[in-house]
Parts: C-alpha cells; sequence; structure tokens
C-alpha cells in the first residue's frame, strides 16, 4: 500500500503559531469542497459551536460567514485552548451534522494569525462581501449565514445601502484574501525594520 501524500497539510501548519489573545483569520473547507454547509440545519450548527467556543471563553468572535463549502471565521483566541484545539473543539461540535448530509471536514485548516491592528477591518469586510462576489445572493439581499459580534462595529457598515448591503464597485475587483494576508505580512516586517 502507498503512504499517503500529506504535503499539502503540512505545508498548512508551517509557521503556525497559537498564541492566547492574537487575531486569527481561519478557513474550514468540507472534503473536496462538498457543498451543503449553507443548508439551514447545518449553518445553524456552525453558527451554534462557534457561539459555543465564545460563550466558553475558547474564543471572542469577531465575525463569520458559513459558505457553501467553507466558513470563514475571525476571531481573537482565548487563554483556555491552543488554536489547534480550538479546532478541533470546532469539528467536533459539528461533524456529527456534516455525516448527516454525507459531509465531512477537511482534515486541516488555513489560518493566517493578524498581525496589524488595522487588518481586522479589512479582513471582516472580506468575509462579509465573500458571498455576494461568488454571486450566491441579490445584492440587496442579506446572507443568513453572517454572523457578527454585537459589540464589533466594523466602520465599513457605515457605507452599507440602508445599512444592509454592499455596494456594487465593492463587488468589482475586490482584494483577495492572499493580497490580504501578504499586505499584513509587509506592514509587519517593515514595522519591525528599526529607522
Amino acid at each position: 500500500m502507498r503512504p499517503l501524500d500529506h504535503t499539502g497539510t503540512d505545508q498548512l501548519r508551517k509557521g503556525r503559531v497559537s498564541i492566547q489573545g492574537a487575531r486569527y483569520f481561519i478557513t474550514n473547507c468540507t472534503e473536496s469542497r462538498k457543498p451543503g454547509l449553507h443548508r439551514e440545519v447545518i449553518r445553524e450548527t456552525l453558527i451554534d459551536a462557534l457561539r459555543e467556543l465564545h460563550s466558553s471563553k475558547d474564543i471572542v468572535l469577531h465575525c463569520a460567514t458559513v459558505m457553501p463549502d467553507h466558513i470563514h471565521s475571525l476571531f481573537t483566541l482565548g487563554s483556555t485552548l491552543t488554536l489547534s484545539q480550538t479546532q478541533g473543539k470546532f469539528k467536533s461540535l459539528t461533524s456529527s451534522s456534516l455525516k448527516q448530509s454525507q459531509l465531512l471536514w477537511q482534515e486541516n485548516y488555513y489560518d493566517h494569525r493578524i498581525r496589524q491592528d488595522a487588518f481586522l477591518e479589512p479582513f471582516t469586510r472580506y468575509t462579509f462581501l465573500n458571498p455576494y462576489r461568488q454571486r450566491l445572493l441579490a445584492e440587496n439581499a442579506s446572507w443568513p449565514g453572517w454572523v457578527l459580534n454585537k459589540s464589533y462595529k466594523p466602520e465599513f457598515f457605515e457605507h452599507l445601502i440602508t445599512g444592509s448591503y454592499p455596494p456594487a464597485e465593492w463587488l468589482v475587483n475586490g482584494e483577495s484574501v492572499n493580497d490580504l494576508i501578504e499586505q499584513d505580512m509587509i506592514q509587519q516586517v517593515d514595522s519591525d525594520v528599526p529607522d
């Protein structure tokens, strides 16, 4: 029997650091990117699991978006669990619901530790706009898989149409998550270089 190739998931672990109080942008995907997470019963299970992690102080959830084949979450890591343990707990709380719809989680997850204070807002905006940019709903509709912490008020919300919908120009040529990560990393390196 040929050994499994873990090169892809091993690459995800490189540079992964779990720091209490650090902010993380996490993406969990279904195995083979099979869609179905947006179904109401699964979506609610995922949101309830994030709320459980928040209420148990494992994380401070800032926002999240449940997409058909993945979920983006933005949170501050608490002091009770490591980053990997929070993801293990999240998957444990949600796996049975996924299995009922013949879905499984991908073995690993994608993470980025947000280094710059200013970069929480762009990641929040990316998370909010994701279903709109993927054309999963009309521009004047609300995505049911969007969750926002009541105490977090993103600045870009002031520019939403009727306080709910993104302007059409936001949906054209938006920044990718890779662009945001690169900008955050570059600004961190620049700020670490002495004058």
